[in-house]
């Protein structure tokens, strides 16, 4: 029986409950690395750029005015959900409905910092 493939959104909540087990790390690196070759023949500027520019339009002026910090956290984490280059709008607006239902845009900020090591 082949086995379902497991959402990247499902990893990466895991990764920022602090619930993931050292396969589900492996795991979203990989599939990281498959949809940057898979949508954008590898080029991962390329991707952050699209990535960057979607959500603060998505965001609006609250998120334009972000500090550069807190918004490379988003960009970073949401790029590293995958999101379907078809859909990048409509996900980034999902991504800012979720950020604003979830503490806000700067806590998630700092939650992704920590996780990454990165000094407040």
């Amino acid at each position: 029986m082949e086995r379902t493939r497991e959402p990247q959104s499902a990893i990466v909540n895991r990764l920022l409950k602090g619930e993931a087990t050292r396969e589900d790390t492996t795991t979203a690196q990989t599939n990281f690395l498959l949809w940057l070759r898979q949508e954008w023949a590898g080029d991962g500027d390329r991707a952050l750029a699209a990535c960057r520019d979607t959500l603060t339009a998505a965001g609006g002026e609250e998120w334009r005015a972000m500090p550069e910090r807190d918004l490379s956290a988003h960009v970073w984490l949401f790029s590293f959900s995958c999101p379907s280059r078809d859909d990048l709008p409509g996900q980034a607006r999902n991504w800012v409905t979720a950020v604003r239902a979830n503490g806000g845009a700067p806590a998630i900020a700092r939650l992704v910092r920590h996780l990454r090591g990165q000094a407040e």
